[in-house]
């Protein structure tokens, strides 16, 4: 393997982006609710269960392509390639391709500030990666050296902590418990959401 080098904001962004509409087609399964909540004004209700993989689609969209080829469809469009931290040259273990998509869902409570760890450290590993034990890499040289980014990733991380914390708290609370199940239409009406948010704000 060529020298690797750590990745460049704009390369992740992008293929973040890429990957979040290449991840439709596991939502497959929902579109039938999906197109009830665009289309009528009725309650769209999918029990807990639907709700828990609804929320895991991102993890196992991640597990599958890291097991495949060590990366997801837009790291490789990118250029990017997850490997193990302590060697980059070797292939991931089925533990680091479970562990790392999973502790990345911790993006339910903290939003990205998982991610924005990542401008506190010059290789931009985050949280995902410290837990896996590993590390993206590029293959190209970057224009620039990375840097550590203090005032840009302290504010992203206490924005990305609060609204984390205040959209997973809404969202808990929309949960019928006792018949587990959730209504999906007050899970995407952000005008609802916000006003609940301010709710607990008041509290």
């Amino acid at each position: 393997m060529d020298s690797v080098y750590v990745p460049s904001t704009w390369r992740r962004l992008v293929a973040q982006g890429v990957d979040q509409v290449i991840r439709l087609v596991f939502y497959i399964p929902f579109m039938k609710s999906f197109f009830l909540l665009v289309t009528t004004d009725e309650d769209v209700r999918i029990s807990l269960g639907g709700l828990v993989l609804m929320f895991l689609i991102p993890a196992l969209y991640e597990f599958i392509f890291l097991v495949l080829m060590q990366a997801t469809p837009g790291k490789w469009l990118m250029g990017l390639k997850v490997v193990p931290f302590a060697n980059a040259t070797g292939a991931l273990d089925w533990r680091q391709c479970v562990l790392r998509p999973l502790a990345e869902r911790l993006t339910f409570f903290f939003s990205w500030a998982v991610y924005a760890l990542a401008f506190f450290r010059y290789d931009r590993t985050h949280f995902a990666d410290w837990v896996a034990e590993t590390r993206v890499v590029q293959f190209h040289p970057r224009m620039t050296r990375a840097k550590i980014r203090w005032f840009l990733g302290s504010l992203l991380l206490i924005f990305y902590v609060y609204d984390g914390i205040s959209t997973s708290k809404v969202i808990l609370k929309q949960i019928d418990w006792e018949n587990r199940q959730v209504e999906l239409r007050s899970l995407f009406d952000v005008d609802s959401m916000s006003d609940m948010v301010e709710e607990y704000e008041e509290l």
